[in-house]
């Protein structure tokens, strides 16, 4: 999610010349959740609602909430007094469907709200809200400079571990792995009270890095909370050549889930026995479209074709798959689906699984 445009014309430029033409398989069925949108996550708590982020008429991100048919759409986030009010994206249920955890820019930083887009997150902290706004609280307060940012939030499965992807580094447009930053990923305990009206607490964080320098994104955890899935670019020559890892919460065991081409957004099916992440591979008109895979890595499978001028799917130009979240049943996901890299913007789409 965060390119620039050099990233993006070189992108274009590679991935545009697949030779071959893939050929729609009928594995999904797609429609559009919200014609203007980016980050999603559905509660599989009971609630079946679906918070998503959106640009408003004042030009900032905010959080909605919305039922799977599109009706019952809240602002969670708009103009709220306990925010700053600038871009407030990112949203991610937690697993009793009390909680939403956010990314939020700043009030207050010295550079341009375009580094606290969603996907960018400088000048931006982590923050968590009750589901029906009346609490909200921030977790973690990140340096308030543009070497530091923060994407992707993430509270595991039973509530007591928070994992974020922390930037140490600006991105550096002449430097092939260095383009989005040098990031690292964070876990902390987290500790929530009996009354809401008090703030959870972090404790404990530490830091996962692999690769030493290198490009992160971390996803969360794995429906056992014993494994965190991300992307990296490590032991690459390029920010372009990401693949899907996981590795566990003590920072050992990594294993390598991709092997070719580009690929990031990686999340798991609820009973674990799935992964869907966007790949370029077979990417006719330079895109990203939805696979899936066992959680080993094998058996990949596409399952969209916005990319393929062929498909019932085809978008008409290029697009690029982004972070998904699934519904409790396993059946049906949304995702952001982007139209630009440059400005971010972007679609919902509603995947529904066949088979």
């Amino acid at each position: 999610m965060k390119k620039t445009l050099i990233v993006c014309g070189v992108f274009a430029l590679i991935y545009s010349c697949k030779k071959d033409t893939p050929t729609e398989t009928g594995i999904t069925d797609v429609s559009t959740f919200r014609a203007a949108g980016l980050d999603v996550s559905w509660d599989q708590s009971g609630s079946n609602r679906i918070a998503y982020s959106m640009k408003g008429s004042d030009t900032y991100y905010d959080i909605h909430l919305a039922n799977p048919d599109g009706s019952n759409d809240v602002c969670l986030t708009c103009n709220h007094p306990l925010l700053p009010n600038r871009h407030i994206a990112c949203p991610y249920w937690t697993a009793n469907g009390k909680w939403i955890i956010m990314v939020v820019e700043k009030a207050v930083h010295p550079g341009s709200s375009t580094d606290a887009l969603p996907g960018f997150g400088a000048y931006c902290d982590i923050w968590i809200m009750r589901n029906d706004g009346v609490y909200a609280y921030k977790l973690i307060d990140i340096v308030n400079d543009n070497d530091h940012g923060v994407i992707a939030p993430r509270i595991s499965h039973d509530g007591k571990q928070l994992v974020w992807t922390d930037r140490k580094t600006a991105p550096n447009l002449f430097n092939p792995i260095q383009q989005a930053g040098f990031w690292t990923i964070k876990l902390a305990d987290i500790h929530f009270s009996a009354y809401d009206s008090i703030a959870p607490t972090i404790s404990n964080i530490r830091t996962i890095e692999p690769v030493t320098d290198a490009f992160y994104e971390c996803y969360g955890f794995s429906p056992d909370d014993k494994k965190l899935i991300f992307c990296s670019d490590i032991n690459q020559t390029s920010f372009l050549n990401e693949h899907i890892y996981t590795i566990d919460t003590l920072g050992n065991n990594l294993t390598k889930l991709t092997d070719a081409d580009y690929n990031e957004h990686g999340f798991y099916k609820p009973d674990g026995s799935k992964i869907v992440w966007m790949s370029s591979t077979k990417s006719t008109k330079g895109g990203t479209d939805w696979w899936r895979m066992n959680p080993d890595g094998s058996n990949k499978e596409r399952l969209t074709y916005f990319n393929e001028p062929n498909s019932s799917q085809y978008a008409g130009h290029a697009v690029w798959a982004g972070l998904g979240s699934f519904a409790a049943d396993g059946n049906r996901f949304v995702g952001g689906r982007q139209v630009s890299l440059i400005t971010q913007e972007g679609e919902i789409m509603m995947v529904t699984i066949k088979h």
